[in-house]
Protein backbone atom coordinates (compact mmCIF):
# COMPACT_ATOMS: atom_id res chain seq x y z
CA UNK A 1 0.00 0.00 0.00
CA UNK A 2 1.05 3.56 -0.62
CA UNK A 3 -0.36 6.69 0.95
CA UNK A 4 -1.41 9.60 -1.24
CA UNK A 5 -0.34 12.10 1.40
CA UNK A 6 0.99 12.34 4.96
CA UNK A 7 -0.41 14.71 7.56
CA UNK A 8 2.57 15.87 9.60
CA UNK A 9 2.43 17.98 12.72
CA UNK A 10 4.64 18.35 15.81
CA UNK A 11 3.46 17.06 19.17
CA UNK A 12 2.32 19.71 21.63
CA UNK A 13 1.14 18.69 25.10
CA UNK A 14 -2.40 19.57 26.17
CA UNK A 15 -2.78 20.71 29.76
CA UNK A 16 -4.48 18.12 31.93
CA UNK A 17 -3.70 15.15 29.68
CA UNK A 18 -1.42 12.23 30.63
CA UNK A 19 1.01 13.24 27.86
CA UNK A 20 1.44 16.70 29.38
CA UNK A 21 2.81 15.07 32.54
CA UNK A 22 5.49 13.09 30.65
CA UNK A 23 7.95 15.98 30.42
CA UNK A 24 10.93 13.64 30.64
CA UNK A 25 9.89 12.24 27.23
CA UNK A 26 9.58 15.61 25.45
CA UNK A 27 11.89 16.17 22.47
CA UNK A 28 13.87 19.39 22.11
CA UNK A 29 12.04 21.97 19.91
CA UNK A 30 14.92 22.18 17.45
CA UNK A 31 14.98 18.39 17.01
CA UNK A 32 11.19 18.30 16.71
CA UNK A 33 11.17 21.01 14.01
CA UNK A 34 13.97 19.31 12.05
CA UNK A 35 12.05 16.01 12.11
CA UNK A 36 8.84 17.72 10.97
CA UNK A 37 10.66 19.37 8.04
CA UNK A 38 12.20 16.02 7.02
CA UNK A 39 8.79 14.36 7.11
CA UNK A 40 7.23 17.16 5.07
CA UNK A 41 9.96 16.75 2.43
CA UNK A 42 9.33 12.98 2.44
CA UNK A 43 5.61 13.66 2.05
CA UNK A 44 6.22 15.82 -1.03
CA UNK A 45 8.37 13.09 -2.62
CA UNK A 46 5.92 10.26 -1.81
CA UNK A 47 2.89 12.27 -2.95
CA UNK A 48 4.53 12.95 -6.33
CA UNK A 49 5.47 9.27 -6.70
CA UNK A 50 1.91 8.22 -5.85
CA UNK A 51 0.38 10.72 -8.28
CA UNK A 52 2.75 9.71 -11.10
CA UNK A 53 1.06 6.28 -11.17
CA UNK A 54 -2.03 8.03 -12.56
CA UNK A 55 -0.40 10.14 -15.29
CA UNK A 56 -2.16 9.76 -18.66
CA UNK A 57 -5.15 8.09 -16.97
CA UNK A 58 -8.68 9.47 -17.15
CA UNK A 59 -10.13 9.82 -13.66
CA UNK A 60 -13.39 11.11 -12.25
CA UNK A 61 -13.10 14.44 -10.44
CA UNK A 62 -15.59 16.58 -8.56
CA UNK A 63 -14.57 20.22 -9.04
CA UNK A 64 -14.98 22.22 -5.83
CA UNK A 65 -13.86 25.73 -6.75
CA UNK A 66 -12.37 28.02 -9.36
CA UNK A 67 -8.73 28.97 -8.88
CA UNK A 68 -8.63 32.66 -7.98
CA UNK A 69 -8.42 34.91 -11.05
CA UNK A 70 -7.96 32.03 -13.47
CA UNK A 71 -10.08 29.85 -15.73
CA UNK A 72 -9.03 26.77 -13.72
CA UNK A 73 -11.09 24.38 -11.62
CA UNK A 74 -9.75 22.60 -8.55
CA UNK A 75 -11.16 19.26 -7.41
CA UNK A 76 -10.39 15.83 -6.05
CA UNK A 77 -10.42 12.31 -7.46
CA UNK A 78 -11.78 9.37 -5.47
CA UNK A 79 -8.18 8.45 -4.56
CA UNK A 80 -7.54 11.90 -3.05
CA UNK A 81 -5.51 13.47 -5.87
CA UNK A 82 -5.97 17.23 -6.07
CA UNK A 83 -6.37 18.14 -9.75
CA UNK A 84 -6.34 21.51 -11.53
CA UNK A 85 -7.81 21.75 -15.03
CA UNK A 86 -9.42 24.25 -17.40
CA UNK A 87 -13.16 24.46 -17.06
CA UNK A 88 -16.14 26.64 -16.33
CA UNK A 89 -17.81 27.60 -13.08
CA UNK A 90 -21.00 25.68 -13.98
CA UNK A 91 -18.98 22.44 -13.69
CA UNK A 92 -18.48 22.90 -9.93
CA UNK A 93 -20.09 20.03 -8.02
CA UNK A 94 -20.58 17.87 -11.12
CA UNK A 95 -18.80 14.59 -11.71
CA UNK A 96 -16.37 15.07 -14.61
CA UNK A 97 -13.74 12.99 -16.39
CA UNK A 98 -10.24 14.50 -16.42
CA UNK A 99 -7.04 13.14 -17.96
CA UNK A 100 -4.07 13.56 -15.61
CA UNK A 101 -1.41 15.20 -17.78
CA UNK A 102 1.24 16.06 -15.18
CA UNK A 103 1.68 14.59 -11.71
CA UNK A 104 2.77 16.97 -9.00
CA UNK A 105 2.23 18.11 -5.46
CA UNK A 106 0.18 19.75 -4.08
CA UNK A 107 -1.61 19.86 -7.46
CA UNK A 108 -1.79 17.55 -10.43
CA UNK A 109 -2.50 19.06 -13.82
CA UNK A 110 -5.31 17.66 -15.90
CA UNK A 111 -7.25 18.08 -19.13
CA UNK A 112 -11.04 18.11 -19.07
CA UNK A 113 -12.60 15.23 -21.02
CA UNK A 114 -16.36 15.37 -20.35
CA UNK A 115 -19.11 15.78 -17.76
CA UNK A 116 -20.28 12.38 -16.52
CA UNK A 117 -23.75 13.49 -15.38
CA UNK A 118 -24.65 14.68 -18.88
CA UNK A 119 -23.49 11.34 -20.26
CA UNK A 120 -25.70 9.46 -17.75
CA UNK A 121 -28.68 11.76 -18.36
CA UNK A 122 -28.43 11.31 -22.12
CA UNK A 123 -28.41 7.51 -21.82
CA UNK A 124 -31.33 7.39 -19.37
CA UNK A 125 -34.91 7.57 -20.58
CA UNK A 126 -37.37 10.13 -19.18
CA UNK A 127 -39.33 7.32 -17.49
CA UNK A 128 -36.20 6.05 -15.68
CA UNK A 129 -35.33 9.54 -14.42
CA UNK A 130 -38.87 10.07 -13.02
CA UNK A 131 -38.83 6.81 -11.04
Amino acid sequence: HQFSELHVFPFSPRTGTPAARMEDMFVDEEVKNERVHRLIALNDQLAKEYASRFEEQVLEVIPEEMKEGENLLVGYTSNYLKVVFEGTEDMIGKLVKVKITKAGYPYNEGQFVRVVEEEVAASTSVEERIV
